[in-house]
């Protein structure tokens, strides 16, 4: 039979024929899955997990068939559109536009996969808010970097050949649609039948679409189904993950979010003035009035010097200096990022959940009460800000001169030998700063230097010969897809800390020794590293604080207490000055009768043996036992002490959101 006319059998007809390529989708999303776990999983355990995976499998199934659901609404809507219309001719124009139309949504989904991919790889995590950094960071460098990426190559003829797949299907699918033939003869279904099938298809579809029966569409919080965060990451999709991403990026643009509501933390309990303090007497300060230099060093993360030995010598001659001086390492890093650090350091603040930051605001061009360089200023020193990188890079250059430094020099500022795809190598770095020091005519001189070297694509200067790097299995772990690059990445890491550590020998080694403080510390750990499973959290975010003090200015300092980012300024602020008056979120460590608390961007808080995870968004709560000598934790029942550092966190993160707006 020749179909004239667009009716209920041609309708049936569609729906049928658009099954096959939907069949297809959803196996090539299926075998992404099945990659994605056996490539990241690299080391797992999967003792005792087997039940959670295979739930893990369903879910994302659950996952990808919702996706598909969503794609097919605006088929099945037109599908019942020209049912009602029954134009045949329109139908066949109409379905050019449809193919475009699939083209580009499951082309969509493959791209998605791809960056999440990357941004995996990168982070541990799926796709969140911190994709759109990519175009506020130094994105010519990003996209340097993505082209360095053995990966990269891969990558683009994976999309290639699976746009290629994905077009030859749907081409074909919307050309048999067109078909004057049927597959099934419907003559025989009475009114009341095909009024069913026409009602419930788009209802089936919506329902799929949903994916659930419960309160909420399917989401991402569904994905909590194991203790081990990557049997969860196995479910989720880069699709909702991306939208996930999306909704929060347009709540925090659009949207104040009062965090002191969001954690029920009560006005009267907000008290700004809190934030004011006074650095302790100290007249050797006084005396000496010391050289500080504040060094951020890129990826200086703390997992790799835990197993710092002769086969994976990762500190090479640093490890001396660690021996000697003051080491932190129940220390936590501001955030996951350059730029958490950045500001958590300069402004002696927190990272506030749903908010932007400073940098990529107004405020940057505004100076804070709170910048760490004015307590510096006002016992009239000389203050110079050094990146290793290019100025331009989160409006860094303003930023710094609005927070009060004297001076500020960037990768520009020093002849770029052997520059890698983010600036000046550690070892000009290193150069850059020992020179500005050097070059203060007898002034007192703060300066705060942040460098950008250990980063992808992790390149070292052609001369550079590492010691022996035999990465021990404990951290190939918890690097996964790594196995075969690991070793550049340490010999970067290890090159770094060898330059940090000819810096320190060159200070001790002169005058400076005794009148120059030295701190280095980390802006992250390094981003191969992956926490799969809660007990590891610490590790993934912990970075170390070195300290170098002259005899003379010692004090006694517990370097087993729990310390953060903002806890530095204070500090040195005890160790150099005296009696100044300064603004900051933090605690000085030389405060050995204060309870430290530490906490980062993440909602991760410890102090002492105790640990909590919050998620702000949802208010969900982890509470850890955690074991200071082998840095892992151990999921706990709540207790007061629990309550105690929550309510600190809560209400030092509220009280910075009212400062800070």
């Amino acid at each position: 039979m020749i179909i004239k006319t667009f009716n209920f059998e041609k309708y049936v007809d569609c729906v049928i024929k658009i099954i096959p390529l939907n069949i297809v989708m959803f196996l090539m999303m299926t075998l992404y899955r099945v990659f994605f776990f056996f490539y990241f999983k690299n080391g797992l355990t999967l003792d005792g997990v087997y039940s959670s995976l295979f739930k893990s499998f369903i879910l994302g199934a659950q996952f990808d068939l919702s996706i598909l659901a969503y794609i097919n609404l605006v088929a099945i809507f037109t599908f019942t559109i020209f049912l009602i219309l029954k134009n045949l001719l329109a139908f066949k124009i109409s379905m050019f536009l449809l193919k475009v139309y699939y083209c580009l949504a499951f082309f969509a989904i493959v791209l998605l996969d791809i960056i999440d991919f990357g941004f995996y790889t990168s982070f541990g995590e799926h796709i969140n808010i911190l994709i759109f950094d990519f175009f506020s960071d130094d994105t010519f460098a990003l996209i340097k970097t993505i082209l360095y990426d053995h990966r990269f190559l891969i990558a683009l003829i994976s999309l290639f050949v699976t746009a290629l797949i994905i077009y030859k299907l749907v081409a074909f699918t919307t050309c048999k649609l067109t078909s004057k033939h049927s597959i099934i003869d419907t003559s025989i279904f009475n009114i009341v039948t095909k009024m069913l099938f026409v009602l419930l298809v788009p209802l089936f579809t919506l329902c799929l679409a949903r994916g659930t029966f419960s309160m909420f569409p399917l989401g991402k919080f569904h994905a909590q189904i194991s203790s081990n965060q990557f049997i969860n990451d196995v479910a989720l999709t880069s699709v909702h993950s991306f939208q996930d991403a999306l909704d929060a990026k347009i709540s925090q643009v659009n949207k104040y979010v009062d965090i002191a509501k969001k954690f029920d933390v009560k006005k009267e309990e907000i008290e700004v003035n809190i934030f004011n303090k006074v650095s302790i007497v100290n007249t050797a300060a006084q005396e000496v009035k010391p050289n500080v230099v504040f060094i951020v060093l890129e990826g200086f993360g703390e997992l790799p010097i835990l197993y710092n030995n002769h086969n994976f010598d990762v500190l090479g001659e640093l490890d001396k200096h660690f021996q000697e001086d003051f080491v932190f390492y129940n220390f936590l890093s501001a955030g996951k990022i350059t730029v958490h650090a950045l500001e958590s350091t300069v402004l002696n603040m927190p990272q506030r959940p749903f908010s932007l930051q400073v940098t990529q605001t107004s405020k940057a061009f505004k100076q804070f009460s709170s910048s760490m360089v004015l307590a510096y200023k006002k016992a009239n020193y000389l203050t110079k800000a050094v990146y290793g990188g290019s100025l331009s890079w989160r409006n860094i250059d303003n930023f710094l001169k609005a927070q009060g430094f004297d001076e500020v020099y960037g990768e520009g500022s020093i002849k770029n030998e052997y520059r890698h795809q983010w600036g000046i190598n550690d070892a000009q770095f290193f150069e850059l700063v020992l020179r500005e020091l050097k070059n203060s005519n007898g002034c007192p001189t703060f300066i705060y230097a942040m460098s950008t070297a250990t980063h992808p694509p992790y390149q070292t200067p052609p001369y550079y010969k590492p010691l022996n790097i035999n990465i021990p299995e404990d951290i190939l772990r918890m690097m996964p897809g790594e196995t075969k690059y690991g070793n550049k990445i340490f010999e970067t890491y290890q090159f770094a800390n060898r330059e940090a550590a000819k810096f320190l020998s060159e200070i001790k080694g002169s005058e400076l020794a005794q009148n120059t403080i030295v701190v280095i510390t980390g802006d992250h750990s390094l981003r191969e590293f992956k926490a799969t499973v809660p007990e590891e959290l610490f590790k993934k975010y912990s970075v170390p604080m070195y300290m170098y003090v002259p005899e003379k200015l010692r004090k006694n300092m517990d370097v087993n207490l729990s310390g953060c980012h903002m806890d530095i300024a204070p500090t040195l602020y005890d160790l150099s000055l005296s009696q100044v008056e300064y603004v900051a979120a933090g605690q000085s460590l030389v405060e050995d009768n204060i309870n430290h608390i530490a906490f980062n961007s993440d909602g991760f808080i410890v102090s002492k043996d105790k640990a909590v995870l919050y998620n702000p968004d949802n208010t969900n709560t982890i509470y850890f036992n955690f074991d200071t000598k082998t840095k892992m934790l151990e999921i706990a029942q709540e207790t007061q002490e629990h309550q105690e550092i929550l309510r600190y966190y809560k209400k030092v993160v509220a009280t910075s959101n009212e400062y800070l707006n």
